[in-house]
């Protein structure tokens, strides 16, 4: 009897639509029984491992208006297609909104940065070995979170419940904290803020974003804001390829000496992207000042409920929140 090898996918169909709407058709027309591929960077793997067996994959490189980057006055329209390299290269993007430039370029490596898309990126499935390996977590339809008696370094400090994964994309934080928001196609079009996109375990455990069978995120959509200033600081075991076990997002307009519009958002601490609500009230109005950055980095952590081995993620959110604080503050 024949047996697939451990690194071979499943026997699927390769569908290449020409249009966004053909592929929203094609989406809807086999909902979960097939999967949509962007750069292709986390799907081949788990289509390689048998994570995911759908019979059809879309591919969605054959649309061309998917991977283009236009900057008008007042807004940066990025295509769901254009790749993290492309967004880490361009010199007018980062002199715009800072965070996501620098967000881009620490995502993994140059190489999978030239084919890594912004909208896989942020739609990336949990990576969670318990959830990616051969346990049945809740996430994956069981009865108990592995990681929370278990090796949970690299897990959540905020916003368990049940599922103490993080949001795996390095981009979201950036994103989020700059405003942007995101165009989703599918019966019909709507868009939504990005925040809104992902999903609390809290309210739904077993999926990270709100795309639904036959939808397709095509655009993301970043305000122009004269007078934004933003920085982005990951933390990870490696400078490269490895995941954030912490990142601070911020983005704010100094108005007469005084902070305004200010925007907090953490990753690799929480299930979805983290804003804090209650560091941002720390600084709101405010002079950026060694008091305040203090205040609103001890406030970011006040309610982090840490697990047996992830405590030093407390400090390590403080600590980078001082960081960019006083990078902006400059």
């Amino acid at each position: 009897m024949w047996q697939i090898a451990a690194d071979e996918p499943f026997a699927f169909e390769l569908l290449s639509p020409r249009s966004l709407d053909e592929a929203v058709d094609l989406a809807a027309r086999h909902g979960q029984d097939c999967a949509l591929m962007a750069g292709g960077s986390d799907l081949l793997d788990q289509l390689k491992q048998h994570t995911r067996t759908p019979h059809y994959v879309i591919n969605l490189k054959s649309i061309p208006n998917l991977r283009s980057l236009n900057v008008t006055n007042d807004q940066i329209s990025i295509g769901a297609l254009t790749t993290l390299g492309e967004l880490e290269r361009h010199a007018e993007l980062r002199g715009l909104c800072a965070a996501l430039g620098v967000a881009a370029s620490r995502v993994a490596t140059p190489q999978i940065r030239n084919v890594g898309t912004i909208g896989g990126n942020l739609l990336q499935d949990s990576r969670c070995p318990y959830y990616r390996g051969p346990w049945y977590c809740y996430r994956a339809g069981g009865i108990q979170c592995d990681a929370r008696h278990g090796e949970n370094q690299e897990h959540a400090i905020l916003g368990g419940n049940r599922c103490y994964t993080v949001s795996p994309s390095d981009t979201a934080p950036a994103l989020i904290a700059l405003g942007a928001r995101v165009t989703v196609r599918g019966a019909d079009t709507r868009e939504m803020p990005l925040e809104d996109l992902f999903v609390p375990p809290g309210e739904n455990i077993t999926v990270m974003h709100r795309l639904s069978p036959g939808t397709v995120l095509s655009h993301i959509t970043v305000p122009i804001r004269s007078g934004t200033r933003s920085s982005f600081i990951k933390y990870a075991m490696r400078n490269s390829w490895d995941f954030a076990l912490a990142s601070v997002a911020v983005a704010l307009r100094v108005d007469g000496g005084v902070a305004r519009n200010v925007r907090i958002v953490l990753g690799g601490v929480a299930p979805i992207p983290w804003r804090s609500a209650d560091a941002e009230r720390e600084l709101e109005g405010k002079a950026l000042d060694r008091t305040t950055i203090e205040s609103a980095a001890q406030a970011a952590v006040a309610v982090a409920r840490p697990l047996a081995h992830n405590e030093y993620k407390v400090a390590l959110v403080t600590k980078l929140i001082r960081a960019a604080l006083a990078e902006l503050a400059q």
